[in-house]
């Protein structure tokens, strides 16, 4: 049950006296410092208050302890456009429409974007000889969700559920050993999950700037591969297998010319929700045409 101090804040904000509400939200915050409504609501009335320092540090905590709080990122968006850095406004907005189509995110968003429209990757090359990535706009990497053994745990289920029909079939050894063998090895793979799933989630990543991205994959056969969006040849595959509904991600396959006749793909493998892919696919597919046509003309 809402502490009651939260919904007499909820009021005092309402009308008009911020002060007030923001008192009333510290001493909450005094007993209870894990409260992430009250701090949320603690730093709306910073913002309303002009105390945008202490309200962007609030919002910032509640951002890294929870990435799926469109409210703090939403916030955040709004106090980064109004101070005129639009490129982290647009990151934010970002992430608020990763989760929800929240307020006006998506009209700032495109405000933000048309303010910030990165010119092709040609004329910086024509202008200062260098081509150069850009600003990072997104940073992805495998979720261990997406890698769970998800076999392994279904297959020492189901033999444990086969145990008694062999008792009551009376199979013998010749079948019994065999798949003593086959739990011992999905038992062996689930304790080493744990360290498998850590190292491959930090081994396989995207990093996206203004111009290309940069992209590693592999353990022990290791690669990492920048493409620039001029080499993609087609908007990205979104592809999500029946076991991701599980996981609850989804992923992209790129493809792109890696020499003037071959092309190749690269996949960027369950990096996010389902929404956060399909945000990052429509960021590509916006990007891609404007690289792509001054480098390659119209009909390749």
């Amino acid at each position: 049950m809402p502490d009651p101090r939260y919904e007499h804040a909820k009021t005092l904000r309402r009308d008009g006296r911020a002060a007030e509400a923001s008192s009333v939200l510290t001493a909450l915050l005094a007993e209870r410092p894990g409260d992430i409504g009250a701090l949320y609501a603690l730093a709306v009335c910073q913002i309303d208050m002009g105390e945008r320092g202490h309200a962007r540090e609030n919002l910032r905590r509640i951002a890294g302890a929870h990435p799926d709080h469109y409210g703090a990122h939403y916030q955040l968006g709004r106090l980064s456009q109004d101070e005129g850095d639009l490129r982290a406004a647009a990151v934010h907005y970002r992430q608020v429409l990763a989760v929800s189509e929240y307020a006006d995110a998506a009209a700032r968003l495109a405000q933000c974007e048309r303010a910030t429209a990165v010119p092709p990757v040609r004329k910086m090359i024509e202008q200062s000889y260098v081509a150069d990535r850009g600003n990072l706009v997104h940073s992805l990497r495998l979720k261990a969700r997406h890698i769970l053994p998800l076999g392994s745990i279904a297959g020492v289920l189901l033999a444990f559920l086969a145990v008694p029909l062999l008792d009551t079939t009376g199979v013998g050894l010749e079948v019994a050993y065999p798949l003593v063998l086959i739990v011992l090895a999905l038992l062996l793979n689930l304790a080493l999950s744990p360290i498998t799933i850590y190292i491959r989630t930090r081994m396989y990543t995207a990093q996206l700037y203004d111009y290309g991205m940069d992209v590693s994959a592999g353990v022990f056969r290791r690669s990492k591969q920048f493409v620039w969006y001029y080499q993609i040849t087609e908007p990205p595959t979104y592809v999500r297998r029946p076991a991701n509904y599980l996981t609850h991600t989804a992923s992209l396959i790129v493809s792109y010319n890696d020499t003037a006749a071959t092309t190749v793909r690269v996949q960027l493998r369950g990096f996010g929700s389902p929404r956060q892919v399909d945000q990052i696919r429509s960021y590509l597919q916006s990007r891609i045409p404007s690289e792509r046509l001054p480098i390659r003309g119209p009909w390749t």
